[in-house]
């Protein structure tokens, strides 16, 4: 649930946040060391089925990958899986339970390949040292299938080395390598068998072509060309089973496995690059575990025994951690609730690399053409720690995305979406205050992006949801401290076994507010600036009460679309004119001036709160002055019509851009506007629907027209906001409300929550996924599969929202 903050809170937990200055240093030292240490790994390749790498490491970092095939049939080459992908149509991937302080626990589901693969993931306790336990075993033992499971292992940089330990036992069962790293250290990694039978039914066909045994291989990749380990694999693979091939011996039927087994046949000289096949008869099921030590740590992971029993004690504490943060009773919804969460947490990545800028290109206001940015620019390289709304669709970092995932996590984390936020406030340029809508940071995530979304302009924004999910943090942390609340567990803290330290510990979010604010300011500026709308014609017809600093339009849209906005076909004024105001973009506006307000009032900076005071008073007038229509009892887009007197004409679509005052909570709880808003969300001739708030209204002429994308569908992102509103201004009663518009605004907060439990749990029950929207006619699953980010809202909704008003 978002919490609204008042004046009095804020001045009250000021007092305490002041009280508590003199430790301030301290804190934020234990603070930034605890977040290190344990966020340090996780399988931060988001756009790998599973990939391990650390964060913040970024000239010589350690890069794990796992690649598998079917090698008892030459099809099997076209089955590798190694980076996400729709088109491999896996019956089932995703985490069950994850949390990237802990760990947690993968499930592959692959039928082209026969193969039930299960990774867990867990830490020693202090976050130093890692371990991967991969379980393999056959969907059908009567198909014959062989398993070539592939692990890569790469220390970047030219000062770093990863090479065969030579002190320690090296045979078909275990590989042990050690490595250094200038940040990382001495580490070592053990690769060890626990059960399974290497296939062995065929002859080998030479030394380095067994099957039977491990197949270990080193030699030296570019740090820029790791992450086609893949392809790589492939083309060694292609080529050694052409020597092979032209040797003109008679191969045997059952040797294709171990003809399927990379070799050096280029005498590559030993590198920092190195795979590691096994192949195993999946006659039975298989096990093997990888082991990461830092030299000298305390909490080596040290035998199979420990790691079984770290992965039982990992698997307890993460179901325990949910329990403690949701309140889910039905044993169905909380399986469902759990692994949404998990593969929204799942999906954190750690991204580095350049993006493509191009500052230079003008857009056209006034021909609305598609936008063509041709001359951009490398530039970088940056560095992202942020969330994915989809690991197989959209492995990168959305802006307008990320704000609801964080809003979703501080559920859970609060501190985790500290330093998600922090990362994505330091991309903020220190001297334009632009930050790019999508992170598209280096080759790797250039990869899975066409062409023509990969440059950036700094012309063009994205709501800044951003700011309302810092506003929504202050707040949890305001309100924390009104309560009082017990106080920290000091050793919990020495063990990293404590989040929402920020709910006990607020300074250190003061230190950050205050280190941060120069940044905000300055994107708070560029946003409104580069956003601005033409007034002058909505002056002549409305008279002063216009402020023509603000009012604003989503720079960027064409006839066709409005990327800017994030509702994408969402349908705007026909045709475009430059003289068009948007009314969601003067919502968001008003969201990112509220956050600033706030922020200035708790680091008492009298003269930024007066300021930022002003300018929110002045967008809440225009909203009203410019665009509420008291004929339709509603708020809509506007723009100039030279044919009508009154100038201003109302461009009107009943849908999500209308509703947006009320979702972003900018009517005051007294409003009676209030009862139009219920009224018509809970039109069923209009966008009530079984199955949620549909996002343009059933009557209107765009209504399942184009693409029909933001012009029906259900949408999980904004049907949250509507109940978090909902509750908001209804859940005490409401503020001077009549009975029968509080009686209303229940009844749909029941109905609706009810209505997108239900179909999401059911559609999840049926295909083991959530997704980007849903049919607003059947309930059915709509456009990107396996859509955990914003669409996991969902675990909020069934528990931590109102169960009634």
């Amino acid at each position: 649930m978002i919490v609204h903050i008042t004046s009095a809170l804020v001045c009250l937990c000021t007092a305490v946040f002041a009280e508590q200055a003199h430790v301030t240093y301290g804190e934020i030292e234990d603070f930034t060391k605890y977040q290190d240490q344990t966020l340090r790994w996780a399988p931060y390749r988001s756009n790998c089925y599973f990939g391990i790498r650390p964060r913040f490491v970024n000239d010589n970092p350690l890069m794990m990958g796992l690649i598998w095939f079917d090698s008892s049939s030459v099809e099997g080459l076209n089955q590798l899986r190694h980076q996400v992908d729709i088109g491999d149509k896996l019956d089932k991937y995703g985490y069950e339970m994850y949390d990237p302080r802990l760990g947690g626990r993968e499930v592959i589901i692959d039928s082209a390949n026969n193969l039930n693969l299960t990774i867990h993931f867990v830490k020693s306790r202090n976050g130093e040292n890692w371990a991967t336990r991969v379980s393999g075993c056959p969907l059908d033992t009567s198909k014959g299938k062989v398993s070539s499971v592939v692990m890569y292992f790469n220390q970047n940089g030219g000062q770093g080395t990863l090479k065969s330990d030579l002190t320690k036992r090296q045979d078909k069962h275990h590989t042990n390598l050690v490595g250094f790293s200038p940040e990382l250290g001495n580490y070592d990694l053990s690769i060890s068998d626990i059960t399974g039978n290497y296939y062995s039914r065929g002859p080998a066909l030479g030394k380095d072509a067994d099957s039977s045994k491990t197949s270990h291989m080193s030699f030296n990749v570019p740090d820029d060309q790791v992450w086609k380990a893949r392809d790589i694999f492939q083309s060694m693979l292609g080529e050694s089973v052409q020597e092979l091939l032209a040797t003109g011996n008679k191969m045997h039927p059952l040797s294709l496995p171990s003809a399927l087994i990379v070799r050096n046949i280029n005498n590559f000289p030993s590198g920092n690059f190195h795979f590691i096949q096994k192949t195993f008869d999946l006659d039975q099921p298989f096990e093997f575990d990888i082991i990461y030590n830092k030299k000298g740590s305390k909490q080596r992971i040290t035998s199979g025994n420990e790691l079984t029993a770290l992965i039982s004690w990992t698997m307890a504490e993460l179901d325990a951690r949910f329990n403690k943060k949701f309140s889910i009773e039905d044993p169905n919804l909380k399986q469902f609730a759990q692994e949404t969460l998990a593969n929204l947490m799942g999906g954190i990545g750690y991204f580095y690399g350049t993006q493509m800028v191009d500052r230079e290109t003008q857009l056209d206001e006034e021909q609305f053409d598609k936008i063509e940015l041709k001359r951009a620019k490398e530039e970088g390289p940056l560095q992202l720690f942020s969330s994915v709304p989809s690991r197989a669709f959209f492995p990168r970092g959305f802006y307008w995305d990320e704000g609801f995932h964080l809003i979703q996590m501080m559920e859970y984390d609060c501190d985790l979406v500290l330093d998600i936020l922090q990362s994505w406030f330091d991309l903020i340029e220190d001297d334009s205050g632009w930050i790019a809508r999508e992170l598209i940071l280096g080759s790797e995530a250039r990869s899975k992006v066409p062409q023509e979304f990969q440059i950036q302009s700094p012309n063009i924004a994205n709501p800044p949801t951003l700011l309302l999910c810092f506003s929504e943090l202050l707040s949890r942390v305001l309100k924390h401290q009104e309560l009082s609340l017990e106080s920290i567990d000091d050793d919990s803290l020495a063990s990293g076994l404590q989040t929402d330290q920020l709910l006990k510990r607020p300074e250190v979010l003061t230190s950050f507010a205050k280190k941060v604010y120069p940044k905000l300011a300055k994107h708070h500026q560029w946003w409104t600036e580069s956003q601005k709308g033409f007034t002058e014609e909505y002056m002549e017809a409305l008279g002063d009460n216009v402020h023509p600093d603000e009012a604003f339009r989503w720079a960027g849209r064409t006839f066709t679309h409005c990327l800017p906005s994030g509702l994408d076909d969402y349908p705007r004024s026909q045709p475009p004119d430059e003289a068009e105001l948007h009314l969601d973009a003067l919502a968001w506006a008003g969201v990112m001036t509220r956050s600033m307000k706030q922020i200035s009032e708790i680091l008492e900076m009298p003269d930024e709160i007066e300021r930022f005071a002003r300018i929110e008073q002045n967008i809440l007038e225009n909203m009203n002055t410019i665009h509420w229509s008291e004929q339709d009892h509603c708020y809509y887009d506007v723009t100039i019509d030279d044919d009508s007197d009154e100038l201003r004409r109302f461009v009107r679509h009943e849908g999500y851009v209308s509703l947006m005052p009320f979702a972003l909570k900018l009517e005051p709880r007294s409003s009676d506007k209030l009862r139009w808003f219920v009224e018509l969300m809970g039109d069923k001739n209009k966008l009530f629907g079984d199955y949620g708030i549909l996002s343009l209204s059933r009557m209107d002429e765009y209504f399942e027209t184009g693409e029909v994308y933001w012009r029906g569908p259900v949408w999980i992102n904004m049907n949250y906001l509507f109940l978090d509103s909902l509750a908001y201004y209804f859940e005490d009663g409401g503020d001077n409300q009549d009975a029968k518009t509080v009686e209303n605004a229940r009844e749909l907060y029941s109905s609706l929550k009810r209505n997108l439990i239900s179909n999401m749990h059911r559609v999840w029950s049926q295909d083991g996924y959530v997704y980007e929207n849903y049919n607003h006619n059947t309930g059915g699953g709509n456009g990107v599969q396996h859509f955990t980010g914003w669409s996991s809202l969902i675990v909020n909704i069934m528990g931590r929202l109102p169960e009634s008003l």
